[in-house]
């Protein structure tokens, strides 16, 4: 036998990831786990073919660069998490008030932490790259315009309603970080102060 033939027979068989073929959305979940437990340095196109079990014939297919996975990934995390929720939280209440509740409870709810994890691992990667520095600035400006409009739904000034919707802001991305180690307050009695705090009673 042949070194060549030996190394192929001591060689470990790829295990796939799935036995369909991988779609974009693979790809783009795999790079996001990365960056998750590493950061954007470890997302390297021979390491995500070893995590899903496939050549760099199955990348290419997808992208045509590196950078064109980044950018896919900024686009999917604006979509699931930004586009999505709010047609979500638009179709949950019958008033803007509910719809605002049900929005602050966002990162309390069961899948949120691996949400949360994912946010914090792009904005960490958006203190040195401008790419998803420019990817964090639009999502920030759309979820601050959707808390505007739903404080000017329940009955205050534009003006009013662009403060109020910052400061709530705050408050529910604070809380995405804080409440698994500060838990002392509910889930029930975080949303009852926040509404009391942030709304009038009219």
């Amino acid at each position: 036998m042949t070194d060549q033939n030996k190394t192929k027979a001591c060689r470990k068989p790829t295990q796939r990831l799935k036995d369909s073929p991988l779609n974009e959305e693979d790809w783009v979940d795999a790079a996001l786990q990365i960056l998750v437990s590493e950061n954007v340095r470890g997302i390297r196109i021979l390491a995500l073919c070893k995590k899903l079990g496939v050549t760099k014939g199955s990348f290419y297919w997808h992208f045509n660069v590196r950078n064109d996975l980044l950018l896919a990934m900024l686009k999917s995390w604006r979509r699931k998490m930004t586009v999505n929720v709010i047609k979500t939280i638009t179709r949950s209440g019958n008033t803007a008030y509910e719809r605002l509740r049900n929005l602050i409870s966002i990162p309390r709810r069961p899948n949120s932490p691996t949400f949360a994890q994912v946010e914090m691992s792009i904005r960490d990667w958006a203190r040195r790259n401008d790419m998803p520095r420019d990817a964090v600035i639009e999502v920030d400006q759309i979820r601050m315009e959707y808390y505007i409009n739903l404080f000017i739904d329940i009955g205050y000034s534009a003006e009013e309603a662009a403060s109020r919707a910052y400061l709530t802001y705050c408050m529910m991305m604070g809380d995405a970080i804080l409440h698994k180690t500060l838990s002392n307050v509910s889930h029930d009695e975080f949303l009852d102060g926040v509404m009391k705090i942030m709304v009038d009673k009219k």
